[in-house]
């Protein structure tokens, strides 16, 4: 507590009453005007209690003290019963100072007296609570960062096992192959799953800079797949990302790609946004599909790009498009060329892990397989 008083004429007051056995009263500070008008422009959590004439004792520095004393959390004032001059200012400044929540005119009753070092006390208590508060506050933040700080260390040992233990798939399911390569990255996960449901062969690349909506729409997959509908699981995902969004100040961004081939007639359809890029190569010559739907062929080879790969090559080759790469390397068979894919965003950057997960898929299809023409 600040006590502005250069007259000695609250200390005395305050003294004769006995309030030296107050806490608050044992940590205060009495300030002169001159000192008081060069205290710093800062917020306090703290209260004022002023000599009324102090302040009328300086007119230059009012405006400086009325400034100052927005900074404080409130003030009482106080002056003597027979200053007409202090008790007119107060009241006039009162009406739109609105830090000042007290005014005494001296001497007053010892029932006045008592109520004010209640209210005083009452403040002090808050304050102090308040103190504590932010003690305990400051500590859990730091408790909480050297938690944060551990699980990077754990996501970062998780990403390194990962991409050493799975960076690639291979598997033929119904006279088409799939194979796929992942990279980790610093920021948010990336998943790709391959399944099958009645007849249709469905994958889905999961792309978002938060754990919890990748991990929650993986967990949509796996409840939804054995009887799989894409409409239904769009939605049901787009609902759980508002869902988690909703809590957040800053949203995560997050991106489906959900793409569906009949293991019959060969059509490739993609459902919801297809923020990944698909190429499609017959007679070694690549082409981008952009149409929502596409007939494959025997011996026909589609490779997939993940929003996450896109950005790596992006970032590293800001004016290279990957179409004139891949008609540079169409002539390496599917692993080769994905691989050298990697290789390429790789390639000169020293850092652990590239700056996003990134993924490529590559699916085949037999030129000896039964589908229906």
């Amino acid at each position: 507590m600040i006590i502005l008083d250069e007259r000695n004429f609250l200390r005395k007051e305050l003294e004769a009453k006995g309030f030296e056995i107050f806490d608050f009263y044992g940590e205060s500070r009495f300030l002169g005007m001159k000192e008081f008008s060069s205290l710093e422009l800062k917020r306090r959590g703290e209260f004022l209690l002023v000599d009324t004439q102090t302040v009328l004792n300086h007119p230059d520095k009012v405006e400086d003290f009325k400034t100052l004393l927005n900074t404080y959390l409130g003030a009482v004032f106080f002056h003597e019963e027979s200053n007409q001059k202090a008790q007119e200012w107060v009241q006039s400044e009162g009406s739109f100072l609105t830090k000042i929540i007290g005014e005494y005119s001296l001497p007053m009753p010892q029932l006045s007296w008592t109520m004010l070092s209640n209210q005083l006390q009452f403040f002090w208590t808050l304050l102090e609570d308040q103190k504590r508060l932010q003690k305990n506050l400051a500590q859990f933040s730091v408790e909480l960062d050297g938690v944060l700080k551990n699980a990077e260390v754990e996501m970062v040992k998780a990403k390194k096992i990962h991409d050493t233990l799975i960076p690639r798939r291979k598997e033929e399911i119904k006279g088409i192959s799939f194979s796929n390569k992942y990279a980790a990255g610093e920021g948010g996960g990336e998943f790709f799953d391959l399944f099958q449901s009645e007849g249709k062969i469905f994958g889905v690349i999961v792309t978002s800079q938060s754990y919890l909506i990748s991990s929650t729409i993986l967990g949509l997959l796996s409840k939804n797949k054995k009887d799989f509908s894409p409409a239904h699981f769009l939605q049901e995902a787009k609902n759980e990302i508002e869902l988690i969004n909703g809590a957040k100040k800053k949203k995560a961004t997050s991106e489906l790609v959900l793409f569906e081939i009949d293991s019959n007639s060969l059509e490739l359809k993609f459902h919801g946004d297809k923020k990944a890029e698909f190429y499609s190569q017959k007679k070694n010559t690549f082409t981008l599909i952009n149409e929502r739907s596409h007939q494959l062929e025997k011996d026909e080879k589609v490779i997939v790009f993940s929003s996450g790969f896109l950005f790596n090559w992006s970032e590293k080759y800001p004016n290279q498009s990957i179409d004139a790469f891949l008609q540079d390397h169409r002539t390496l068979a599917p692993s080769e060329l994905m691989s050298e894919c990697f290789f390429q965003i790789k390639d000169g950057n020293d850092a652990q892990f590239l700056s996003r997960d990134a993924t490529v898929v590559m699916m085949e299809v037999n030129r000896h397989g039964i589908h229906k023409v």
